[in-house]
């Protein structure tokens, strides 16, 4: 029997030395969850503390740093792609109106929130704008993860955040889309709707692929689990960068990949293949969010971070369960959304 040595190529110095990297970064990550696990915190917080460890603030260890981000977007995409698979197009429609009222209203409110407290603090109209808009809205990828972690994904209170998220995320690119074209002057509206039109042939084309194409052959992909395996990594990343080739997000692609696939009776297995690379991968994506976190910048604008802060842990939540209160939720109910969706 061969050796291993005979089969793989010698890797090159700079794979050796990336080797070593992503071991010390996993080694370090491991030591500070265990520490997270003893406090009873979540592991992400362990893994952005990691990433400020490894990172310039401190050691300055990580030099590989194109090839973490690659690593920590395939996390991502896996994460939306495994949350897509339990959010059926059956809840999309039943919290739709509440996902859509909740996210439109607590972008708009939190945004003039945070614009009077930014000018009362001393920054000029542009920057006020810019921040609390940033302000106002979540991070789609922690509160995903920490829902995931939760194993809440069918949980009432989790689906409504995912859905307000997805608003979120729609209202973002829009932003993101429409505030250089303002800039520019012109060819907005035109520039929208090729953009409504484009993303609309997208998910057309995704459900009628998986209508016409997945769903009937979901009893011959079952019979391997490799092959399963291999053909959700196939479908999800493939829709994804789909999407990314369109100019969308790779992680909308990879969430309408997952949602596509939801009612296929193998959803769940899929799910628990894809976690272990899922958990590898994401950590990276953490790692690499805390090693770009630079703590002598913060020093200066403590004061107005405080108070920014305490606008998004506490008034954002209170605009939730008030908008949700209206629509005829629990307090219960509102509550969790609202602390959720806070993080």
């Amino acid at each position: 029997m061969q050796g291993a040595n005979t089969i793989l190529p010698r890797p090159a110095s700079n794979g050796v030395e990336l080797f070593a990297e992503i071991s010390v970064l996993v080694a370090v990550a491991a030591g500070i969850a265990a520490v997270m696990r003893v406090l009873r915190q979540p592991l992400i917080i362990g893994h952005i503390i990691t990433g400020l460890i490894v990172g310039p603030s401190v050691f300055n260890f990580i030099s590989s740093e194109e090839t973490l981000a690659l690593m920590g977007q395939i996390g991502v995409a896996i994460l939306l792609f495994t949350v897509g698979l339990h959010l059926s197009p059956d809840i999309v429609r039943q919290f739709g109106r509440v996902s859509f009222i909740t996210g439109i209203g607590q972008v708009v409110l939190t945004s003039l929130a945070g614009f009077a407290i930014c000018i009362a603090l001393g920054f000029s109209p542009l920057a006020s704008f810019y921040i609390s808009v940033a302000l106002a809205f979540s991070s789609t990828i922690i509160i995903l993860k920490l829902i995931s972690d939760k194993g809440d994904l069918e949980v009432l209170y989790a689906k409504i955040a995912i859905g307000f998220l997805l608003v979120q995320d729609l209202i973002a690119v829009l932003l993101l889309l429409g505030i250089p074209l303002f800039s520019a002057g012109g060819g907005t509206a035109l520039s929208i709707t090729q953009f409504i039109l484009t993303g609309a042939a997208l998910v057309g084309f995704v459900v009628l692929a998986s209508r016409f194409f997945v769903s009937k052959a979901s009893r011959f992909l079952s019979q391997s689990q490799e092959f399963l395996f291999l053909f959700a990594i196939t479908w999800g990343m493939g829709i994804a960068a789909l999407f990314q080739a369109f100019g969308f997000s790779l992680e909308s692609g990879a969430l309408i990949a997952g949602v596509a696939l939801a009612a296929l009776p193998a959803r769940h297995e899929i799910s628990a293949r894809l976690t272990p690379l899922r958990d590898f991968f994401i950590v990276m994506f953490f790692i690499l969010l805390g090693a770009q976190m630079h703590l002598s910048d913060v020093a200066g604008l403590l004061p107005a971070a405080l108070v920014l802060s305490a606008l998004v842990l506490v008034g954002n939540p209170l605009i939730l369960i008030a908008l949700m209160g209206y629509l005829g939720y629990r307090r219960k109910t509102s509550l969790q959304t609202g602390l959720t969706v806070a993080q």
